[in-house]
Formats: structure tokens, sequence, C-alpha cells
């Protein structure tokens, strides 16, 4: 029990009592911590001072600070002491704020978090910059504990990776992972973002992948795909990776959204549509550099009953920003044209940057034609979505059904589909034999796809022998040595004369079912299946495994491969808010836990 003293000369005796059990001991009403008091107040003032500044008053205090004070000095006495194990809780429960929202670890040095922390918790101590580090360090290596035995229960991973330069002009390179889980679950994880000091050639990227991949324990057999981009670094680098055999089978897919974006610029390099883009980003800027010329757009909008949105400044590395910026321009059309002619807004030098009448067709055909793009884009980019299956099935629904020609098509609307399929035949070679392709195996084992009504007879046959043959072979791998002499609990006990016998009516019947297996195999039955594809492939294999058990390994062999290599380039954007002009100095390898921790701890998590 505490008394309060009374007839107090100092100020410190605000922040203090003297204990009733040693008249000779004073506690901390802040920190509840004890001191050997002799009629002097010098080391209670010190440890105001440093431990407590914000209450250090140089034994003159204010009335406004003495009222503050007595309210903080109610609050310490009705609560306990913090114990150690509260205080080690907070801590870790900063470390997770630091890594989840990606924040600098100097907020703990900030006024704003300290006063946050002095009215939350008066009596806890905000860790050093140090301690947050270690604290990071420690969240890290157990994660990686975590996503390593995760990696460990799959049965398959496909990985994708890129390369990313930081704001100190340091070359980083990201590998995320993905595979499939036991109960048909995709998932998605960062294995390491560091920087790649040697030159960015094919064999030192090859040679960081297999660091990887070793690191995190995963075998030959279980790497399935390395999804890239269009670099010819990175196409050799997967050529070298399908020649090597510690990479057992792995293939090199390329990103399809890469592949898409590098046709349909292709396509808008053509007259004139090449000519419409660049009137229409001239257009643009000269509203987004103008604060008067954007009120009086909205002004327009307003009279005008359009929907009071902003113009759209296009990427020229993103055909998408490209699409939107044209779209945009045609919604609002007649509130730019109406701001351009008013002599009060613009002035007669600029009225020109109107677009033809011309230009105004042609960015409707454009539109038009790029609209079903856009969706396809999206569908192939969905996080942990199984698109592998449906890269092929939906670029050629897109040839055959969208970019036919019709006879009402303008000649603009013409030449932009011609070139499209141009560039999808050639860089998706689909004008060869890709009935044995890895996109193809995954489309077959997708019950949406597997009819593959775009093949004629003998390549849908060739694909489909593909598949029944490395379904036959995952099952050989995985199938235990001796599979007739493993006897069950239930037979253990059981006498020689009963085992026999069951031994013989099991060959009696084998004969029947061996005739009807040879008849009728796995991929003719799944073929011949008509069950409804409610949500995707997964959960349709995750209701039908136990049917089609050796299609099922392939299954999930195929479907953890993404289309595209997004997944890693996510990650550049969030290293962006990592990697800053604030955080110049943060170093590599920090870089790398922050990265990992903010993206596998939120996905840990939602698991």
């Amino acid at each position: 029990m505490l008394i309060i003293m009374s007839g107090k000369k100092s100020k410190v005796w605000d922040h203090f009592e003297k204990s009733k059990d040693d008249p000779k001991k004073a506690v901390c009403k802040l920190c509840r911590q004890t001191f050997a008091y002799h009629s002097s107040t010098s080391n209670m003032s010190y440890h105001l001072k440093h431990a407590h500044p914000q209450y250090s008053s140089n034994d003159v205090a204010s009335c406004a600070s003495t009222s503050q004070s007595t309210m903080m000095q109610q609050r310490f006495v009705l609560r306990p002491p913090l114990s150690e194990k509260r205080k080690r809780e907070i801590t870790e429960k900063i470390v997770d704020f630091i890594a989840l929202d990606m924040r600098p670890i100097n907020v703990v040095r900030g006024d704003g978090f300290k006063e946050m922390f002095e009215f939350l918790e008066p009596g806890y101590t905000i860790p050093k910059r140090d301690t947050i580090m270690h604290g990071l360090t420690s969240k890290f290596n157990t994660t990686k504990e975590i996503l390593v035995k995760k990696i460990q229960s799959c049965t398959a991973v496909s990985f994708t990776t890129d390369t990313w330069t930081s704001i100190k002009s340091e070359g980083y390179m990201t590998v995320t992972a993905h595979f499939t889980s036991e109960d048909w679950q995709q998932h998605s994880f960062v294995l390491e973002t560091k920087v790649l000091e040697e030159s960015h050639t094919a064999t030192n990227i090859k040679e960081r992948l297999s660091e990887v991949v070793e690191e995190f324990k995963i075998p030959a057999e279980k790497r399935v795909a390395v999804v890239h981009d269009n670099a010819a670094n990175m196409v050799l680098c997967t050529e070298l990776i399908s020649e090597d055999p510690s990479w057992g089978n792995a293939k090199g897919v390329r990103c399809a959204g890469h592949t898409l974006q590098l046709c349909i610029n292709a396509a808008l390099k053509t007259d004139p549509i090449c000519q419409c883009i660049a009137a229409a980003r001239r257009l643009v800027w000269h509203f987004k550099k103008s604060t008067k010329t954007t009120t009086a757009l909205t002004h327009k909008q307003k009279q005008q009953n359009v929907a009071e949105h902003k113009l759209i400044q296009d990427v020229s590395t993103r055909w998408n920003s490209t699409y939107f910026m044209l779209e945009r321009l045609l919604e609002q059309r007649w509130p730019v044209t109406a701001v351009l002619s008013d002599p009060e807004i613009t002035k007669r030098s600029e009225r020109g940057l109107d677009l033809t009448t011309a230009h105004w067709l042609t960015a409707e055909d454009t539109v038009a034609v790029l609209k079903p793009m856009v969706t396809l884009t999206e569908l192939l980019s969905q996080d942990l979505n199984a698109s592998l299956s449906a890269t092929l099935p939906m670029l050629i629904n897109m040839k055959r059904r969208h970019l036919v020609l019709r006879n009402e098509d303008s000649p603009t609307t013409k030449a932009l589909k011609t070139e499209l399929a141009k560039e999808i035949d050639t860089r998706w070679q689909l004008t060869e034999n890709i009935a044995t392709s890895i996109y193809i195996q995954a489309a077959v084992l997708d019950p949406r796809f597997k009819s593959l009504s775009f093949f004629d007879q003998h390549e849908r046959e060739d694909a489909y022998s593909t598949v029944s043959d490395l379904a036959e072979s995952l099952s050989t791998e995985t199938a235990p040595e001796s599979d007739h002499d493993s006897i069950s609990p239930a037979e253990e006990g059981e006498p020689e004369p009963k085992k026999e016998k069951q031994a013989e009516i099991s060959m009696l019947m084998a004969i029947d079912e061996e005739e009807h297996a040879e008849e009728k195999d796995e991929i003719k039955m799944y073929l011949a299946d008509k069950t409804k594809v409610d949500s995707g492939p997964l959960a349709w294999w995750q209701k039908n495994e136990h049917r089609y058990p050796k299609l099922a390994k392939a299954a999930k062999r195929l479907h953890c491969i993404p289309s595209t290599s997004t997944p890693s380039e996510r990650i550049f954007s969030k290293a962006g808010f990592i990697v800053n002009k604030s955080r110049s100095s943060l170093l590599p390898n920090n870089v790398d836990k922050l990265v990992f921790l903010s993206h596998n701890m939120k996905k840990l998590k939602s698991n």
C-alpha cells in the first residue's frame, strides 16, 4: 500500500509517492520504479528528466501542465504496473505494425508515436530501433520456417520472377512461389527480394533462382515452371533451367500479360491509330497542366450533366492505360470541346488541340476492339487464380469470335483486328502444333475447356495422350514400392486361411476390373464426365479428386502455374513504399525482410 506525502515542497512529488512499508523509499507513479529517499529529490528529478522528460519541469510547472499531470497521475494510480509479458506483447505488436503496413523502423522515434503510447500505455517505454530490428529479424525467421513447412507439404511449386531497380539504382530480383494445397486451395508467397549485384545475365539469374529454391528446400521433382517476361535474358534463363537436371522437368512460361502487351503495342503503332493516340495525349496533357482548364471542365460537366470524371493520362508501357485514356476522352468529348471552344478559357493558338472528327472515329473503333482484351487481361492477372488453363482457350476464342472481320467494320477496325490476330498467332505460335504445350495440358485438366473444341480430332488425341502420360508418370513416382505386400490394420489379426480366401476373391474380381480399366481408363471417363463446373477448376477437382486420382495429381501440378508474372510485379509497387527517398539508405537485407513479412504475414493470416 502507498501513501501520498503531505507538505510537499518539490513539484517532483507530483509524480512520486512515499512507501508506507519503507519510509526511505519513494515510488514513481508513472512507471512504479522504486528509489531511495534521504530528504533529497535529486535522484527522482534525474529519473523524471531522463525516463519521463515530458513531466520534467525544473521544479516549476505551469498551472496547465500541473492540471494535466494530475489527470495523468489519476490514470496511473488506477491501473497496475505493466508486467514483462505485457511489455513483450506490445513490442511484438509494434513489430507487426511496422511489418504489415511497411512503416519505417524509425517511426518509433516520432513524437506523435511517443505521445500516442504515453496516453495508451504510460508505463510502457518505447523500444529502441535495434530492438525493433531484432524483432523483425525474429519474425522473419519464424515466418520463413512456417513457409518452408507449407511448401514441403505440397506436391508441386511454380515460380514467378522479375527484376526491378530501386531509387538508389540497385537492381533487385523478386521470386514468388505458387502451389496448390492438399485441400485444393491456391497459395502465393514471396520467397525473396534481394539485390542482384552481378550483371543481369541469364546465367546469373538462373544461379540466383537455384539458390532461392535450395534455400527453401524445394526438390527438383516439385519444380514445375518459372513464369517470366519476354526479356531475352529471362527467356534464355528458363532455357538453361529446362536443360538442368537439378530443376527436374521445370518449364519456362512467358507472362501472358506481357506477351499480350507486345501484341497490342504493335497494333497500336499502325496508322491512323498512332496519330490518334498522339493527339489524345497532347489534349489530355493540356488539361492536366492547367488548373484553369481543369476547373472549367468541371463546370462544363455540370452544365451538360456529364459524369464529373477527370481525364486520364496514359503510360506508354501499359496498353490498358491508353485504352482508358481514349475511353475517358470519348465519355468527356463534349465538355472537352466546350472548354476548348470557349475564348475566355482557351487561347486561339490552343484550340487546335481538339481532336478531329477522324480522330474521334478512330478512338471509337480502337476502344471497341480493345474492350474485351481489358477483361481478358484482368482474368489472366487475377491473384490466386489457376488461369494458365484458360490462356490459350480464351485467346483462341478472342480470335475466332471477336477479331473475325465483318462487312460492317470500318477500315481502321479491320486493320486493327488483322494486326492483333497476326501478332497473337506469332507470339503464341498458334499456327504450329501446340497440342502438347503446357498451356494445352492445363486446359485439358480444366473441366471448362477439356473438350478442346478449337482443335481437330488428331490434335485432341495428342493432347489427351500427353496428359494421360503425365498422370501415369506422376502416379508411378508417388506410388508405394510394394503395394501388394502392405497389410491393413484390420487384416493384421486375421487367420491365414481367411487371408488366402480374400486374396483368391480379389484375384478373380480383378480380372473384370482390369478389363474395364482397359476399356475405359481415367482420361476417357473424365472427358465423358458432365459434372457441372460451378466456381473454377480447383473447386471442381476438390469434389472429384477421388474419382480421378491419377489425373488429380497432374491437375494439382499444372493448376499451380499462374498465367502472368504479375505476382512479382506487384511486389515492386510494395517495395516502392519501403525503398523511397526517406529510406533510401535502407540495407538490402532489411528490404528483403520487410517485403517478405508485409506480403507473407497477411497471406498466412488469411489462410
